[in-house]
């Protein structure tokens, strides 16, 4: 199993690979400001597992989503 560490309060999105901890949004626990674009590339090897477990998850009606690739099928929520 392969879990990703990055702890941040001013980034949105990046490449991430190796180790295990958390991904945040910019300002968390506090909203994210408008227009925020965070795309987190989670690096494994082939034929490693990647867990993501979300603790506390908040979205804005009609203009934010989660979309998850690489998974068999892709899943948006």
């Amino acid at each position: 199993m392969c879990l990703f560490l990055l702890i941040t309060e001013d980034t949105c999105g990046g490449t991430v690979g190796g180790g295990s901890g958390v991904v945040t949004s910019p300002g968390y626990p506090n909203n994210y400001g408008n227009q925020a674009d965070c795309t987190w590339i989670l690096l494994a090897e082939p034929g490693d597992t990647i867990s993501v477990i979300f603790t506390d998850f908040q979205t804005e009606e009609k203009y934010d989503y989660l979309e998850v690739e690489g998974s068999e099928p892709p899943t948006v929520w």
